[in-house]
C-alpha cells in the first residue's frame, strides 16, 4: 500500500513538471526563442533570414542617402531664410541709416521744376558725376549767396523771413539782433539761440521802425 502511494505522488510530480516546462516552451515560442533543452517538446526550426544582395543594400544606403541630402538642404534652407531675416532686421536698425533718415526729414521741399531736375540727375548721372555736381551746386550757391549778401542791407530790429540756409528754418520770421557786412544773427521764436545766416538768406518783411530823433529843449 505504502509503494502504491508513493508511485502515485511520484507521477503528479511528473505531471506538473512536465505541465511547467510545456508552459515555458510555448511562453518561448511565442518570444521566439528557442525551447529549453531536455523539455521533451519539439519546436518548428526558426526561418532562416532572407539575405539581402549588394544591390539591394546599395539601393537601400542610397535611398538612406538621399533621404539626408534632402533633409541637409532643407536645413540649410531655413538656416539661410533665418539669416536674410536677420539681417535685414538688423539693417532696418543700422545706426548709420537711422541718421540718414533724420536727415532727409529735414530737408527742404522741392518745387515741381526742382523736382523733376533732381530725379532726372540721379536716375542718369553715376556716383562720381552726382558727388562732382553737389559740389558744384554747393560752391555756386555760396559764390551767389555772398554777392547777394553784399548788396543787402539790415538793420537791428528788422522783420525778416528765412529763405534760405539752415533748413529747420526755411520759411520762419524772425528779427534781427545783430546785422553784419555779410551776415546776420536772426531771433526765430522756438530756437534756443539766435540763428546764424548770410544776409543773402533772408528777406526783408518789414523795416525797423526808425528811432525817434531827438529834439532839444528850448532855453
Amino acid at each position: 500500500m505504502s509503494d502504491t502511494k508513493t508511485t502515485d505522488t511520484t507521477s503528479k510530480i511528473d505531471d506538473a513538471i512536465k505541465a511547467a516546462k510545456a508552459r515555458q516552451a510555448t511562453k518561448a515560442a511565442a518570444n521566439g526563442e528557442a525551447p529549453a533543452a531536455g523539455d521533451g517538446t519539439s519546436a518548428a526550426p526558426a526561418a532562416k533570414p532572407t539575405k539581402v544582395s549588394d544591390e539591394q543594400k546599395a539601393a537601400q544606403k542610397a535611398a538612406k542617402d538621399a533621404e539626408r541630402a534632402a533633409a541637409k538642404v532643407i536645413r540649410d534652407a531655413e538656416r539661410a531664410e533665418k539669416k536674410a531675416a536677420k539681417d535685414a532686421a538688423k539693417a532696418t536698425k543700422t545706426p548709420h541709416m537711422s541718421k540718414v533718415d533724420k536727415a532727409a526729414e529735414k530737408l527742404p521741399s522741392l518745387s515741381k521744376a526742382a523736382r523733376s531736375a533732381f530725379d532726372d540727375l540721379t536716375t542718369n548721372l553715376t556716383a562720381t558725376d552726382i558727388s562732382g555736381l553737389a559740389a558744384h551746386l554747393t560752391h555756386f550757391n555760396r559764390v551767389k549767396a555772398t554777392g547777394r549778401a553784399l548788396d543787402a542791407k539790415l538793420n537791428v530790429g528788422d522783420t525778416v523771413r528765412i529763405v534760405s540756409g539752415d533748413s529747420r528754418y526755411l520759411g520762419a520770421e524772425g528779427t534781427v539782433a545783430k546785422a553784419q557786412r555779410i551776415r546776420c544773427y536772426v531771433a526765430v521764436e522756438g530756437a534756443s539761440k539766435d540763428v546764424y545766416l548770410y544776409n543773402s538768406d533772408v528777406e526783408l518783411v518789414r523795416a525797423a521802425a526808425p528811432a525817434p530823433a531827438a529834439t532839444g529843449t528850448e532855453g
